[in-house]
């Protein structure tokens, strides 16, 4: 008989400096733009994987959970209570097959969802695992790959009564002809990274990455390629665009032919600098340290945006010193532990709503939906070790 941990459903607030308590009366959109948020824990969902699992996506009006096994990159499909409808088998080379590396998975309808493969590009399936199409974005080359191991880098949205498919693509653009250290500022003119496939005319366009309106765009200071981050709310089209370094969240209306800028947000923390330094590939990068936003997530009507603090850049020099594969020292892990931290900041009616400085459970932002749910992940290292994934659905306190 497996021993299941069953969780109390209690509030959980996180204070910040002036909060006055879970009893407070005060709205906290009346306490300034980094305010500590309130957390509140309304659920628990067990999925019963041994291998850790994280959420690609949710869609309460389906049912359905899809999650990710983060060492095979298999996609299963659950209910909403977490039981296994569907393990698909389509990892390989076979009729129905995408290939071995599974990137993301994402719901469209009843009939369909969508699966990304890292080098081939995008897969329609039915709930059955039947292959139904295949759609491969027009790239200049292999220039770049970046894999986030909690989040997908598309979305698929519906415009008009067609499907599309709305991805971070920085290999759209060839590289060697628009090379970002050598054009500098100019880079950040000609770059775009943001793509919109039309999943039935098979036409890709190309969005603006960098508006213009961006603070080191307006200065002409080159801070770095900056790939920018994308999401946007299935229902209501608003689009977030999320520059990697700096701290400007653009905010679109893309229920139209074209994104239509309707707020630019600044973001501010205080573990962000004002300004990112400039960047120059003939000294210590400013990369090494530079808190880079990490995560961008619709929620509710709003958006979440993540970044991480990370090891000192003369820490790092004292490790790499050590070690070409440095990564694997205990000494790293330390300091990983010590100085890389994740923070988050909410945004909600075109404004920075609050901040989340620390999780009251342990683990990382896992997923957020429409509905205004956060989803907790703490499955590759639980402080218990258990042979079944939980993840835990909070909210923020209005």
């Amino acid at each position: 008989m497996r021993n299941y941990t069953y969780f109390t459903l209690t509030s959980i607030c996180i204070f910040g400096l002036l909060a006055q308590g879970c009893g407070n009366s005060t709205q906290q959109s009346d306490q300034g733009p980094e305010h500590e948020v309130e957390l509140e824990l309304v659920d628990s969902i067990m999925v019963d994987k041994l291998e850790p699992l994280v959420i690609d996506d949710y869609r309460s009006d389906l049912g359905y959970f899809l999650f990710r096994e983060t060492k095979s990159r298999k996609p299963i499909l659950t209910d909403e209570k977490g039981t296994i409808l569907k393990e698909f088998d389509i990892l390989n080379e076979g009729p129905d097959g995408m290939g071995s590396y599974g990137t993301g998975y994402r719901l469209m309808d009843e009939q369909q969802w969508v699966a990304q493969n890292l080098m081939t590009g995008f897969f329609t399936y039915d709930y059955q695992g039947h292959q139904l199409g295949k759609f491969a974005p027009e790239t200049a080359g292999l220039f770049s790959i970046s894999v986030f191991s909690g989040r997908t880098k598309f979305t698929p949205i519906k415009k008009n009564g067609d499907w599309h498919l709305l991805a971070e693509e920085p290999n759209v653009f060839d590289h060697k002809a628009i090379d970002a250290e050598q054009l500098g500022a100019v880079f950040y003119d000609q770059a775009k990274s943001l793509i919109d496939m039309n999943l039935s005319s098979g036409e890709q366009k190309l969005l603006t990455s960098y508006p213009d309106g961006w603070e080191p765009k307006v200065s002409q200071r080159y801070i770095g390629n900056a790939f920018p981050l994308l999401a946007i709310n299935q229902h209501s089209l608003k689009m977030g665009v999320l520059p990697t370094a700096g701290n400007q969240l653009f905010i679109f209306d893309y229920s139209g032919e074209e994104p239509i800028l309707r707020d630019t947000v600044m973001l501010s923390h205080r573990h962000r600098p004002e300004q990112a330094p400039k960047a120059a590939s003939s000294e210590d990068r400013w990369q090494d340290d530079y808190p880079v936003f990490t995560d961008l997530r619709v929620w509710k009507d709003g958006f979440l945006v993540g970044f991480h603090t990370r090891i000192p850049a003369e820490v790092m020099k004292s490790l790499r010193a050590k070690s070409e594969e440095y990564y694997k020292l205990p000494e790293f892990k330390v300091a990983s532990k010590q100085y890389a931290k994740p923070y988050y900041i909410v945004i909600r009616d075109g404004k920075q709503f609050g901040v989340i400085n620390k999780l009251p459970i342990d683990g990382n932002v896992d997923f957020m939906d429409e509905e205004g749910f956060i989803y907790i992940n703490n499955n590759s290292s639980p402080e218990i070790e258990r042979d079944y994934n939980v993840f835990y659905k909070l909210k923020i306190k209005n």
